[in-house]
């Protein structure tokens, strides 16, 4: 522990910084072509821009977006090309970023799926009490920690208190008289959330929550961010701001801005409409003067809160010393899979005087790879648990390259499949249980390798070989991941020496995988 604490002071001293603010932005869905600065890069990110390109994809869809404010941390910080996330939906990906661990070694997964089992991920882990994680480790940093927006890591059962809202009841657009029918209810699982995340989790100020995926009000989200940034302007902060949006493309009705009434939130109904944001016709505006469909609005939307923001940090003399990390818990093309659409988003990471402006990274670093790194930044302490998967890149952070014992792959999980990446190569693996095996031979291609018959997001159309148990792409030749080449034996040597990867992340995690990890 003491050598630990020396190491990181020395980084500290090494950088010229005393413990920096740490602002935490998390999209929801976000893929490489939803914010400007990235949106032509389809050859970094297999995005429905790039296979409509590529005539792999016919999907509708105009990339023009207005996201100045996002851009600027592109353009005086760190654009990271091959970050991903190590779980490729809401629960589990939001499990990665807090924990630094792999979403297998959740405990309440190991409730359900006892270790030397198979565990199928679906919507999971929860986040307990009892685990440890990013905000209890920074608070023990010195840190005041809060969280605003959405949490998707709540266990399913009653412990929570909180009655089940009806689908109705969770609409991202809600309006104001159908809520009124059901407010009380709101209000008091609004209440519920509240008090449990509070007592526990590691978070000084829970506020303006949005439980899952429910009512979204961007202004009402971002007055909290910036009310708790106003109050914690004299002591080292880490604020998570878990946007709502886009949660899938912005073509998406519930993305149509103008269906929002300003005066919804998750927890009520507030007597006038916020307007903290620009107005909807000030959106709009800026959006046809640039040139940007206004199906595209909600980006401008999402970037006004980003701006408002960096603009609080700038007015109270913060920003010099602010981490401002901006990526998402996935992309929409590929979610549910280990797919590159799903699992590789971008990542931008500005800190004025310390990151290099306009620098890029390839490092392959995943969001398991944020508690080691933030809590170093901080000089705490990072609990063993918590560094079993996690390791710091703030050497790539700071332009000095990566360390020589970077690691060569990582893993990523998703369902009933799991994905070996590393710089030039993917292997994929499905596996499932003897139930799901029944299941699919039943109802051939229509079960999917989840389980079931839906939640699939169009995997099955947009990548040909979807259906095969065993999945290898050349990354440099295929980043959309087109041509299976694991039957080819040309390839033999590199499936056989990725699925030794495969094994070699199994025998570490508490469950088996079809053949995998049997041998513990």
């Amino acid at each position: 522990m003491e050598k630990w604490v020396l190491m990181t002071a020395l980084f500290a001293v090494t950088m010229g910084y005393a413990k920096p603010n740490i602002v935490f932005i998390y999209a929801d869905d976000l893929d490489g072509d939803e914010i400007n600065c990235t949106r032509d890069m389809t050859d970094i990110w297999a995005t429905h821009t790039g296979a409509k390109e590529r005539g792999f994809w016919n999907k509708k869809i105009d990339s023009k977006v207005l996201t100045p404010n996002i851009d600027s941390l592109a353009d005086g910080g760190m654009l990271f090309t091959r970050f991903y996330v190590n779980g490729t939906v809401c629960t589990s990906s939001r499990y990665c970023l807090m924990t630094g661990r792999y979403a297998t070694r959740g405990i309440e997964l190991q409730k359900d799926y006892p270790a030397g089992t198979h565990a199928q991920l679906d919507w999971r882990p929860a986040i307990l009490r009892e685990e440890t994680n990013l905000p209890k480790t920074l608070q023990a940093a010195g840190y005041r920690t809060g969280i605003i927006g959405k949490w998707h890591n709540l266990p399913d059962d009653k412990t929570v208190g909180m009655p089940k809202m009806k689908k109705n009841e969770r609409e991202p657009n809600a309006q104001y008289d159908d809520v009124a029918t059901f407010e009380a209810k709101l209000k008091k699982a609004y209440k519920a959330g509240v008090n449990y995340l509070s007592d526990g989790f590691g978070w000084d100020v829970v506020d303006r929550m949005e439980w899952g995926n429910s009512i979204v009000n961007l202004d009402w989200q971002c007055e909290g961010a910036l009310k708790f940034i106003e109050e914690s302007k004299g002591q080292p902060f880490f604020l998570y701001c878990s946007l709502p949006v886009p949660h899938g493309q912005y073509i998406f009705d519930y993305n149509q801005i103008e269906s929002y009434d300003r005066r919804v939130t998750s927890n009520g109904l507030l007597p006038e409409p916020m307007k903290l944001l620009p107005s909807n016709d000030d959106v709009l505006k800026r959006c046809k003067e640039a040139g940007v469909p206004k199906e595209n609005a909600m980006a401008t939307r999402m970037d006004d809160y980003v701006g408002a923001v960096l603009s609080k940090l700038d007015e109270l003399g913060l920003r010099e010393n602010t981490i401002v990390i901006y990526t998402s818990d996935h992309g929409s093309r590929g979610k549910n899979s280990v797919y590159e659409g799903g699992a590789k988003v971008p990542l931008l990471i500005e800190w004025p005087g310390k990151v290099k402006a306009g620098a890029r990274c390839d490092s392959l670093i995943g969001n398991i790879d944020f508690a080691a790194t933030l809590v170093e930044l901080a000089g705490g302490a990072l609990p063993e648990d918590m560094a079993t998967d996690s390791r710091s890149f703030t050497q790539q952070l700071a332009g000095k390259g990566e360390p020589e014992d970077w690691r060569k792959a990582m893993l990523i999980e998703a369902g009933n499949a799991r994905g070996i990446v590393s710089r030039d190569w993917k292997y994929l693996a499905n596996r499932v249980t003897p139930e799901v095996e029944k299941k699919m031979k039943e109802r051939p291609r229509e079960v999917f390798w989840t389980g079931v018959d839906h939640h699939n997001y169009q995997n099955e159309q947009m990548y040909p070989s979807f259906w095969d148990a065993d999945q290898l792409f050349d990354l440099n030749e295929d980043l959309y991941e087109q041509k299976n080449l694991a039957a080819n034996p040309e390839y033999a040597a590199i499936l056989k020496r990725k699925q030794m990867e495969l094994e070699g992340f199994m025998s570490s995690l508490p469950h088996t995988f079809g053949e995998y990890g049997a041998k513990k």
